[in-house]
């Protein structure tokens, strides 16, 4: 529904509950990303093939798989990689405020409305840096094992001005490439070890159930308010951020031995600072509109 995989969610489960080593868990995570980009697409071109922004989804794919390759080297070199994650983190959380907290301008409910902008209508300018952007989400897929539509979908709604629903169709266009590609890499590697029979199954088991929410998701998104689903994706978003800046690693496991305590300490940071988030954003809202009530009335 919002154009992310969910890799957030379903590592931690095969790590806690099927007791997968973390590279194993993401690559496992990261096949089954192929089978909901897949589904998803499907279920979005069925519903209005004007969803999808094809020209600037492949210009995305060219620049994001070199990027995931990157990533990977980078990730082999870097040694202190904790540091990175939280500048990472840091960089993002405020657009992850930004989607969840942004005020509804419009009810999209017309079918035009919904649609991908022309490729030809959008400023050369802009495209340019949003493919900066793209390479760098390609980077924190490879580097971080976060996917790539966390960062395409804030540069697609903010810089580009596409839909939420647009938006989120054309991260899933994007994704059957680039997971296909991290896949084959992962393959590559596994494939002379035992783990490959492993990553196979756990992989292929989720694809079986993102492969049927997928179809699910796209087709309910389309009636959705795409104000209500942005602000959706700024809210699932403040997870992954919080769980790669280790924040309940800090606060319930500073040891890091409890992956456990560390995903629960996460959840309960990732809520309070939605929670109080949304409220502040209500609070302040309520108080703009007080005073607008109150220049009319003098007026």
């Amino acid at each position: 529904m919002v154009g992310i995989s969910g890799g957030a969610f379903k590592t931690p489960l095969l790590i806690i509950v099927f007791g997968l080593v973390g590279e194993l868990a993401a690559a496992s995570s990261l096949l089954s990303a192929l089978f909901v980009s897949v589904a998803s697409t499907i279920g979005y071109y069925r519903k209005d093939s004007q969803l999808i922004g094809y020209k600037i989804g492949l210009l995305f794919i060219i620049t994001t798989i070199p990027g995931a390759y990157f990533g990977v080297l980078l990730r082999t070199i870097v040694g202190n990689r904790e540091m990175l994650n939280f500048i990472f983190g840091i960089v993002l959380f405020p657009i992850a405020l930004k989607l969840f907290l942004a005020m509804p301008k419009s009810q999209n409910h017309k079918d035009e409305e919904k649609r991908a902008p022309h490729f030809n209508q959008m400023s050369q300018n802009k495209v340019i840096i949003a493919t900066f952007a793209a390479f760098f989400a390609g980077v924190l897929a490879g580097f971080i094992g976060l996917g790539g539509g966390t960062i395409i979908v804030p540069v697609l709604c903010i810089l580009l001005g596409f839909p939420m629903i647009a938006a989120a169709a054309t991260s899933m266009f994007t994704m059957i490439f680039t997971s296909s590609a991290g896949t084959i890499m992962n393959y590559t590697f596994l494939v002379q070890t035992e783990s490959a029979t492993v990553f196979l199954f756990y992989g292929l088991a989720l694809g079986i159930g993102t492969l049927i929410g997928g179809l699910i998701g796209s087709k309910y998104a389309y009636y959705v308010n795409t104000a209500h689903l942005q602000k959706l994706f700024g809210f699932l978003l403040i997870f992954p951020l919080v769980t790669m800046m280790k924040l309940g690693h800090l606060w319930l496991d500073p040891n890091g031995s409890g992956y456990i305590l560390a995903t629960i300490g996460n959840t309960i940071i990732w809520l309070l600072i939605s929670i109080t988030s949304w409220i502040l954003s209500s609070y302040r809202n309520q108080r703009n509109k007080k005073g607008v009530n109150k220049t009319m009335r003098v007026y």
